[in-house]
């Protein structure tokens, strides 16, 4: 049955391996055990397949799983998220996606397992911290980018801006401030508007929960009844101590002459410090005024004193 058509060779019910077929190579028709022809036509391993072309593998939604230059080197999502199951049966799966530029993880947290890995970033910060800190070190990156244990409650030291915790206060008061001639006065407030993290001790020391630095800004209604002019000089005291430096003086005419009175000062202090302020006069007639309040039109009080206080490192 040399060079038959195909359509002309007789057709077999069931082949055992050992039958000798038709069989085309190099485009002459020969004939093969059925065998042969079977191992012939086995798929190739991989080893044996060389591609050519631009060949990016996909899912089967359509993602793809890089790109032409860099096959695998990165994951593309049009859209959607990423889904990562639990190795627990039963847990829930954590899902990654986009929110609006930001990468958002649905469930649990980022946990860093290896000693002394850390989270990076070249710029950028975090935008909300909450929870705290379950160990009992944390790793921070020196000037070198080498990771130090450092214990966490050092974490302070390397907390600065934002994250360091805000501490505040308004004072004031009420009442109107006398006193002798040529002899040291403290200041008083008799009210607390506000504070957290600063306290009034006393109606006069302000004192700090945490070290830090603050700005203290103070305004004060003196005013002089006497006929003559009075030299008024305020300054700052730490834990009862004088400040360095710290005095400014007003001059007031008499019969009733008043002026305000408003200092700013920057204070570095470690925890459970206080300061006050204190004034002086060289006439006795010179007192701090309250007013109360007025109508025609209606007014608020005017304060003889008003303090406040903020954290700024």
């Amino acid at each position: 049955m040399p060079n038959l058509p195909i359509s002309g060779l007789p057709s077999a019910s069931s082949l055992d391996g050992t039958e000798l077929l038709p069989f085309v190579q190099g485009g002459v028709t020969t004939q093969a055990t059925a065998q042969d022809i079977l191992n012939a036509n086995l798929p190739v391993t991989s080893s044996g397949i060389t591609l050519t072309g631009d060949i990016v593998p996909s899912t089967p939604r359509g993602a793809t799983l890089g790109s032409i230059d860099k096959p695998f080197a990165e994951l593309y999502l049009q859209s959607g998220s990423i889904s990562i199951e639990s190795d627990t049966p039963g847990d829930p799966s954590a899902i990654i996606s986009n929110v609006s530029g930001n990468l958002e993880i649905s469930v649990g947290g980022m946990s860093l397992v290896e000693s002394g890995s850390s989270f990076t970033s070249p710029t950028g910060s975090f935008g909300k911290l909450s929870a705290g800190l379950t160990e009992n070190y944390i790793w921070i990156g020196d000037s070198n980018n080498i990771n130090i244990e450092t214990p966490a409650s050092s974490l302070s030291t390397y907390l600065t801006g934002s994250l360091v915790k805000s501490a505040y206060g308004s004072f004031y008061s009420t009442q109107d401030q006398t006193g002798s001639a040529d002899q040291i006065q403290i200041v008083t407030h008799n009210v607390t508007d506000f504070a957290s993290g600063v306290t009034m001790v006393s109606g006069s020391q302000i004192t700090f929960e945490e070290a830090g630095v603050y700005t203290l800004i103070s305004t004060m209604q003196y005013q002089e009844t006497g006929g003559g002019t009075a030299t008024i000089t305020g300054w700052l005291r730490k834990n009862g101590v004088d400040v360095a430096d710290s005095a400014t003086d007003l001059k007031l005419r008499g019969f009733g002459d008043r002026d305000l009175y408003a200092i700013n000062y920057f204070v570095s202090v470690s925890a459970g410090d206080y300061v006050e302020f204190c004034w002086s006069s060289n006439d006795v007639d010179t007192k701090i005024l309250y007013i109360a309040p007025r109508t025609s039109p209606t007014r608020p009080a005017v304060p003889s004193v008003i303090t406040t206080v903020n954290r700024v490192g």
